[in-house]
């Protein structure tokens, strides 16, 4: 429901669905299962309500209503936020499949209105794209010319979180969360990571080092804290290493001017390392760690059979894979262990969020 009372925004189930015998069928408003579905995600009412641009009462009592018109308790509410009962686990992943469902409906609607064009919308996080996904989907879109789409930086959870309620068609991400049993995967490719620093830094001579050898260093980081953050700060916490982050910028470039002008150190994708070495007056690093080089995957939602534009883009990024390739080691750089993705995705998710 979207406050102005349309009817439509309403689902019923009919009498007897509910093992109850009410004279009337039991309405679910969309809204409050969308507001239930954000209140879950994030795990606090007042931020499921931030979400919806609603008040944290009136989420509070839409959550409330919802209850009552199950009679089950759907959250268990605590002073560090929400978790959901059995119940509300149930409902919870029926309601985001219904969401998603609808979502796309909309979309596959939309396609036969007179002159309107699919937009094929994808969702990918920092890390890929500074792989060569951005020139791979400008080849896509060269050879299908009728097909337009959207590319959004969102991180590895938040692109999870689109593809489970169907705002996005396909996402790539790096297997640092375990994957919604509604997605579908693939290994894409691998991205690997470098130390950089300033040309004449006490390192630059060094033909590869280990996070222990640059743990001394101030260290430049991304300004939100996410998986590779959390990923630097566990590896260093387990070798009893403390990494001083003095600054944080909005992305990998970024990371590399600050280096350039001597406010530190950094970690960051071999490929966009080499696009700043010359300018920025950088030495890059081999890095002997086995999280050095970071999988990529392509997500998208496990459907009967996805839509016939996302399954062309589907076939089109994996026909230029390289997942089943892992790269040729830098020298002092060790080929990345198999079960590296595995290795990661159990660290991390051992993390809070």
């Amino acid at each position: 429901m979207t406050g102005n009372g349309n009817p439509s925004s309403f689902i019923e189930v009919r009498n007897g669905a509910l093992g109850r015998d009410e004279a009337a069928p039991t309405r679910f408003d969309l809204f409050s299962l969308r507001l239930f579905v954000d209140v879950v995600d994030r795990r606090s009412i007042g931020k499921g309500a931030a979400q919806n641009f609603i008040t944290v009462s009136a989420a509070s009592k839409r959550i409330t209503d919802l209850e009552r018109t199950l009679g089950l308790q759907l959250l268990q509410r605590g002073a560090r936020g929400v978790s959901v009962t059995p119940a509300g686990g149930a409902l919870y992943k029926g309601a985001a499949d219904t969401l998603a469902r609808l979502q796309q409906l909309a979309v596959t609607v939309a396609q036969y209105r007179e002159g309107a064009a699919r937009t094929l919308r994808v969702s990918s996080n920092l890390v890929s794209l500074s792989s060569d996904l951005p020139g791979v989907l400008k080849a896509y879109t060269d050879a299908h010319p009728d097909v337009a789409f959207t590319l959004t930086e969102r991180a590895t959870d938040a692109t999870l979180q689109a593809l489970v309620r169907g705002e996005a068609d396909v996402g790539v991400v790096t297997p640092i969360h375990i994957y919604p049993e509604s997605l579908m995967a693939f290994r894409y490719g691998v991205v690997r990571h470098v130390l950089v620093v300033q040309q004449g830094h006490a390192l630059s001579a060094c033909s590869s080092v280990r996070l222990d050898d640059a743990a001394a260093c101030d260290f430049i980081g991304l300004e939100r804290e996410g998986g590779w953050d959390r990923l630097l700060h566990q590896v260093a916490q387990e070798r009893g290493l403390t990494l001083r982050v003095t600054t944080r910028v909005s992305s990998f470039d970024g990371m590399c001017r600050m280096v350039g002008s001597g406010l530190g150190a950094a970690i960051v994708p071999l490929s966009t390392a080499q696009l700043h070495a010359l300018p920025c007056g950088l030495a890059l690093l081999p890095l002997s760690e086995p999280w050095a080089e970071i999988p990529l995957d392509v997500c998208w939602r496990q459907l009967p059979e996805p839509p016939d534009d996302v399954a062309l883009l589907l076939a089109h990024l994996k026909l230029v894979r390289r997942g089943d390739e892992w790269p040729a080691a830098l020298s002092g750089v060790p080929r990345l262990n198999p079960r590296a993705g595995e290795m990661l995705a159990e660290r991390l998710t051992a993390v809070p969020a």
